[in-house]
């Protein structure tokens, strides 16, 4: 596929974007999501919401297993053969993300969508994606991630997330010296903010939320894990702001699901988590399940800091340290290293031949949790699929 041949490094700056923009009009309403977790969540909680009405383009990252699910309309994939129609874009000397990007701002254009929800790659001031023109910019939580880029501080990252706001009003979960900066950046840019504790809030009991903001609701989504309350509420105040129906912002909550969000699958419990604060509401989340041990399969991204995250795994009977194949993946030697002073720790070559670790290892009722990286996950519920439902 012709993205596979762009620039595969990451340039944080916006000059190839502010070329493509001059061949660009933006003829829908955006919704822009940034933040550190959960952004793929509340874009897909609000695209479900605003599809009970409009025809809807969502422009997410990473891929699980293949990249058309990156760019919907309505629910479904771009297909190859539109992707095949964008080799023209190769003129703008884009990295692979921004091909994607541009791709999928022509392709909304193209097909006449009402609204666009778009999700931020990396950061943000300098993201691909802060070419476009907000009716609504989103900013999940500040945590720290991608130091090397970002900073090294809660204040500098979240400086670098608060460069996608523009004049727009701006929803955040943000909290803390986070929120302060979130707060700043948006009094100088004249927008309006709305931030969680102060303007909207959560409880959960049960398999139900609670959420306060304009108006009280009680939904009960299929993504039930603990982590989605801060999210759910950030979806639903930011439809209230747009004006969506209420039985439209329930219902669309309701029926969202998302692959590797405490996705559970047999035996095996798949979800996303890639930073300390991810594992942190992994293991507040798995809380919530019946079982008797986990077992843990992890494998990490070189740019995280794995030592955090394994210091917030949940009790574990063993961890089994492996890589995902991907040429970002930390060596699973390193990661065996780390893990081992907290666990009983095996090493696997692979993610396939860890899964039959596990499975040999584990009980009746224990869980194979699958965990520490988007492409991790991925790549295990492919396996995970073809093992259980294979003719």
């Amino acid at each position: 596929m012709w993205i596979d041949k762009c620039n595969g490094k990451i340039m944080l700056d916006l000059k190839r974007m502010h070329e493509f923009s001059k061949d660009f009009k933006q003829g829908y309403k955006v919704i822009h999501v940034g933040g550190t977790n959960g952004k793929g969540s509340v874009c897909n909680f609000i695209s479900n919401i605003l599809m009970k009405k409009y025809d809807v383009g969502l422009y997410t990252s990473p891929h699980l297993e293949k990249v058309n699910e990156r760019i919907c309309i309505n629910g479904k994939e771009i297909n190859d053969e539109a992707i095949k129609k964008y080799e023209y874009l190769c003129k703008y000397n884009f990295t692979y993300f921004e091909a994607l990007t541009a791709m999928a701002l022509k392709y909304f254009e193209e097909k006449n969508v009402d609204y666009a929800v778009m999700e931020v790659g990396l950061g943000g001031r300098f993201d691909a994606t802060n070419v476009v023109e907000p009716m609504l910019t989103i900013i999940t939580n500040v945590s720290i991630e991608h130091t090397q880029w970002l900073g090294k501080s809660i204040e500098k990252i979240a400086m670098e997330k608060a460069g996608i706001i523009k004049n727009a009003p701006v929803v955040t979960s943000c909290r803390g010296k986070a929120l302060n900066i979130i707060k700043r950046i948006a009094e100088k840019k004249g927008a309006k903010i709305y931030s969680i504790g102060k303007d909207f809030g959560w409880r959960h009991c049960g398999k139900k939320f609670f959420i306060e903001a304009d108006g009280e609701y009680v939904v009960e989504p299929i993504m039930n894990a603990f982590y989605q309350g801060d999210n759910i509420a950030v979806a639903i105040k930011s439809m209230e702001l747009i004006g969506i129906d209420r039985n439209d912002i329930i219902n669309g909550i309701e029926e969202t699901f998302i692959p590797a969000r405490m996705e559970r699958i047999g035996k095996f419990l798949v979800d996303g988590a890639h930073n300390p604060d991810g594992i942190k509401a992994f293991s507040k989340s798995i809380e919530e399940f019946d079982y008797d041990n986990v077992i843990i399969i992890f494998g990490v991204m070189k740019d995280k800091d794995v030592e955090k995250m394994v210091e917030f795994l949940p009790d574990a009977k063993i961890v089994i340290a492996t890589s995902a194949s991907n040429d970002r993946a930390l060596q699973i030697e390193k990661i065996f290293e780390i893990c081992n002073k907290k666990y009983d720790c095996l090493k696997s070559k692979n993610v396939g031949n860890a899964i039959k670790i596990a499975m040999k290892n584990s009980g009746k009722n224990d869980i194979i949790a699958i965990v520490g990286s988007l492409y991790l996950a991925g790549e295990a519920r492919k396996i995970i699929n073809n093992m259980l439902y294979k003719k």
